[in-house]
């Protein structure tokens, strides 16, 4: 069975956050009493609060669905999802960043933003080699208890 329907949903509301971002990442605080016509929330701080919270609800709501229909996550989809997660913080944290703002590098001495998203970057790529190889090659570890 495909995945057309589902990838073309995804994409679609991917195009639209990634438009929100971009429009309203740097929204002043200002702003946040302007009145929006929406009636639950009325005003620019409820609707930006709401994306969140609207996420987070539907996730929890697709979750809920595919247990009730029984194609609950195997132990890999649950890691990866995880995996996907934390890419959602790394995201939230960069917003509103520009390329001289991650080049920075803390007072502490530590890796600059752009550091650390190259080490990720070159990471991520190790562990995907590292697992693809492992499958072609199809040995599986001796027992680790």
């Amino acid at each position: 069975m495909g995945q057309e329907k589902l990838e073309e949903l995804l994409a679609d509301i991917r195009r639209v956050r990634e438009q929100m971002l971009a429009e309203l990442v740097d929204v002043p605080e200002d702003e946040f009493a302007y009145r929006t016509t929406m009636q639950r929330w009325d005003d620019v701080r409820r609707v930006l609060l709401r994306f969140g919270d609207h996420m987070r609800e539907h996730a929890d709501q697709v979750l809920g669905t595919r247990a009730s229909i029984e194609r609950g996550q195997t132990m890999p989809q649950r890691m990866l999802a995880e995996a996907e997660l934390a890419w959602g913080k790394l995201l939230g944290g960069t917003l509103g960043l520009t390329d001289e703002d991650i080049r920075k590098k803390p007072r502490d001495g530590g890796w600059s933003i752009q550091e650390v998203l190259f080490h990720v970057l070159q990471v991520e790529q190790r562990y995907l080699d590292a697992i693809r190889e492992a499958r072609e090659a199809g040995k599986p570890q001796l027992d680790r208890t």
